[in-house]
C-alpha cells in the first residue's frame, strides 16, 4: 500500500472516530440538558412540582355549576389543568401538592367569585386541612382552613387583575401546605388534602351556586327517560 492510501486510511478512520465521539457527546449532552418544557422538567427532572400540566382549554359558562362528582366529568375534565385524580363517589381528589383549575373567561373582564364545595381529607395527626388560592398571573386569591372530615362551601374573591387579559383566562392554583402521606413512605406525587365536589366562577350579583346539585347537565345525566 502507498504512502498516500495509508494516510488516506488513517484519515477516514480518525474521521470515523470524530464523528462517533461527536454523537455520543451529543446524546450525553441531551441526556443531561433534555430539551423539554419547564413544566415537565420540573415535574419529572429538578422534581420542584407535583403538578404536572395538561393542554385543557377550561372551557367555561360563566355563572354555571359544574360538578367534580362522577356524574358530569365532562364538565369537570375541560377544567382540570393538573393535580387531580378520580373523581370517586363523593367528590374530586387532589394529588399531590399543589393542584390548577383553569377557567376560559369570555367578555369584559371583571370582578369575579370563586365558590367550590370541598371535603378536607382526615389523615393521623392532621386535625384540619389548609389550602391557598393564588391566580396564574401570582394575585392572591385567599386561604381556607377546613376541619378534617368536614365537608364546607367556600367563596374566594377574584380581582379583575387576576385574569390573564391576553388569553381571557383564570388559572387558579391551588397549594396544600397540610397535605398528607396516606400510607408510610408515599411520594409528594400522591398526597391528598381535599376532595372537590364543586365549582362556580360567578360574577358578584349572580346567584351562588348550591352545590354539585346546581350543575344542569349532572342533573341531566340522572334524568329518567322522556
Amino acid at each position: 500500500m502507498s504512502s498516500f492510501a495509508a494516510r488516506a486510511q488513517w484519515g477516514l478512520i480518525l474521521l470515523a472516530i470524530l464523528l462517533v465521539g461527536g454523537f455520543e457527546l451529543r446524546v450525553a449532552w441531551l441526556a443531561l440538558h433534555p430539551a423539554v418544557s419547564d413544566n415537565y422538567r420540573a415535574y419529572y427532572i429538578d422534581q420542584s412540582t407535583t403538578c404536572l400540566n395538561k393542554p385543557v382549554g377550561g372551557g367555561y359558562t360563566l355563572g354555571t355549576t359544574v360538578s367534580f362528582l362522577p356524574d358530569d366529568q365532562a364538565g369537570a375534565w375541560r377544567l382540570r389543568v393538573c393535580g387531580w385524580d378520580g373523581p370517586v363517589g363523593d367528590g374530586t381528589h387532589s394529588v399531590g401538592t399543589t393542584s390548577r383549575l383553569r377557567f376560559q373567561v369570555s367578555g369584559p373582564t371583571s370582578d369575579l367569585v370563586l365558590r367550590m364545595m370541598l371535603t378536607a381529607i382526615a389523615a393521623p395527626g392532621i386535625p384540619e386541612q389548609h389550602l391557598v388560592l393564588t391566580a396564574g398571573s401570582g394575585v392572591p386569591l385567599g386561604e381556607a382552613t377546613i376541619p378534617a372530615g368536614t365537608t364546607q362551601m367556600v367563596d374566594f374573591a377574584v380581582p379583575a387583575r387576576a385574569i390573564d387579559r391576553s388569553k381571557g383566562r383564570l388559572d387558579v392554583i391551588f397549594a396544600y401546605p397540610t397535605a398528607a402521606e396516606m400510607t408510610p413512605r408515599d411520594s409528594d406525587t400522591h398526597y391528598r388534602a381535599i376532595k372537590l365536589l364543586s365549582v362556580q366562577l360567578r360574577r358578584p350579583g349572580d346567584p351562588p351556586s348550591g352545590g354539585p346539585q346546581d350543575d344542569l347537565l349532572a342533573r341531566r345525566h340522572h334524568a329518567g327517560p322522556d
